[in-house]
């Protein structure tokens, strides 16, 4: 193959030669080796290396440990293809997910997505004696407060986590946690059980359990919740309600990964 004239390379920006790096990996659904990145690329071994280790560094590559290093795409990568997701067909996997919680838990489920500075409610679905407050499409979650907020801040990274809090956090009920610190152990305790909860945080007549939807590659970018009055959610155990959201959680992960593929 013939090399490229040293001046077309020389005009290429550095942007364009990390695109070029992650569309030949996204091409390769078994992995490529440096090797093969920089014949495809027609590009020297040692400018491959540094753009390769510039990826691997901001999570837009991964790479396998094998005789032969292994790159595939990364978690960056795969968490903007998810949140580019065709908001129509988003929302129809959502609603059939709620749905379908709905039917079996008999409350108020809805599914909430997490955005560059905040979490919303992208579907929601309420049988007859649903509990209605609270959880409309598109209304923007109280993120120390809202059970799906915290089962979706929970599991990112940690030097993201504080962009997504607001000082000084507002105070709905007696029960509202407004302490900073207070919050991040609870996000600790969430990420261990899988599970978050609202107790009585922004009504104080209602409660929330919420679990992530884990993608994989691109982890946790959506939550699926149930709300409802005390006095009805505390007749059943969590895990009834737990196991409930987390087979909408799976229904609605299958769906996005095979629109995906």
């Amino acid at each position: 193959m013939p090399k490229k004239d040293l001046q077309d390379d020389e005009r290429k920006s550095p942007f364009e030669r990390y695109l070029s790096i992650i569309e030949i990996v996204a091409a390769a659904h078994d992995g490529l080796t440096l090797t093969d990145i920089a014949k495809i690329a027609d590009l020297p071994k040692p400018t491959v290396h540094r753009l390769t280790r510039v990826l691997l560094d901001s999570g837009a590559l991964v790479a396998e440990d094998r005789r032969q290093k292994q790159f595939r795409i990364g978690p960056r990568i795969w968490r903007v293809l998810y949140l580019g997701f065709e908001p129509d067909s988003l929302v129809r996997y959502a609603q059939m997910a709620c749905d379908a919680a709905a039917s079996r838990l008999k409350e108020t489920c809805y599914i909430v997505r997490l955005g560059r500075t905040d979490v919303r409610t992208v579907a929601r679905a309420t049988p007859d004696q649903g509990y209605r407050l609270h959880v409309y499409p598109g209304s923007d979650l109280p993120i120390h407060a809202a059970a799906s907020a915290k089962a979706i801040i929970a599991f990112q990274p940690e030097k993201e986590v504080m962009r997504y809090i607001r000082e000084p956090l507002p105070r709905f009920t007696p029960y509202t946690n407004t302490d900073v610190s207070v919050f991040l152990a609870e996000l600790k305790k969430t990420r261990k059980r899988g599970y978050a909860i609202c107790d009585r945080e922004i009504d104080e007549h209602v409660m929330a359990y919420a679990v992530p939807v884990h993608l994989p590659n691109a982890g946790v970018l959506f939550s699926v919740g149930v709300t409802g009055p005390c006095s009805r959610l505390l007749q059943h155990p969590v895990a009834f309600y737990i196991d409930g959201l987390k087979e909408a959680a799976d229904q609605f992960a299958r769906a996005l990964q095979t629109t995906q593929r």
